[in-house]
């Protein structure tokens, strides 16, 4: 699934604050040791979406949803003895603002694309397990869990898609499919075990 497309198309209606150069902007520090520390907050700035600047200055698109995770995440640094400040309506020269909107939108496309990918071979696994094989209770189990990950991925991507430069509605599609045949194959299990 080529998400590219439909992302140049974002980027172009992308919100008028980042084209303007607007960012919010964490600058923290955290002691060195324990390592943890600084593992926990590595996680969160991946988590947020956040764009390194440098070493522990990060950016975020200068939105409302931006604002409060980078909000909590210095609060945290700050229960871990660590320093904040962060700066809202941060305005990023020209140049810097457009490598920053480009390189959000190749690390999303890469997201979507991925969990698109993984969406599909689960996708053609049912399919062909239906083709081949009755399934059993266990294999049921497992890709229940599998689609559960995949829609917990594909939220957690769109969360952070502030400029949503990606399109979801295709790999929502493809888990629903899944869901609906998971579903029909639960239920031809269902009485065979009757």
């Amino acid at each position: 699934m080529d998400m590219s497309q439909h992302g140049s198309v974002a980027m172009e209606q992308a919100p008028s604050l980042v084209a303007a150069g607007l960012w919010t902007v964490l600058v923290y520090t955290v002691p060195a040791q324990p390592t943890r520390k600084r593992a926990t907050v590595w996680r969160e700035v991946k988590r947020l979406g956040a764009l390194y600047l440098r070493d522990g200055v990060c950016a975020l698109p200068d939105t409302v949803a931006a604002r409060s995770g980078l909000q909590a995440l210095a609060d945290r640094v700050l229960e871990l003895d660590g320093q904040a400040t962060l700066i809202w309506g941060a305005q990023l020269p020209e140049a810097t603002s457009e490598a920053l909107c480009a390189e959000w939108a190749r690390i999303r496309h890469a997201e979507y694309q991925e969990v698109a990918e993984a969406g599909a071979r689960l996708l053609q696994h049912l399919r062909e397990e239906a083709e081949h094989h009755s399934f059993e209770h266990a294999a049921l189990a497992s890709v229940i869990g599998d689609l559960g990950r995949l829609q917990r991925w594909l939220d957690q991507i769109v969360a952070r898609d502030y400029l949503q430069v990606g399109d979801p509605r295709p790999i929502a599609a493809i888990l629903t499919e899944c869901r609906a045949l998971i579903a029909e194959y639960g239920a031809l299990a269902s009485r065979r075990t009757r």
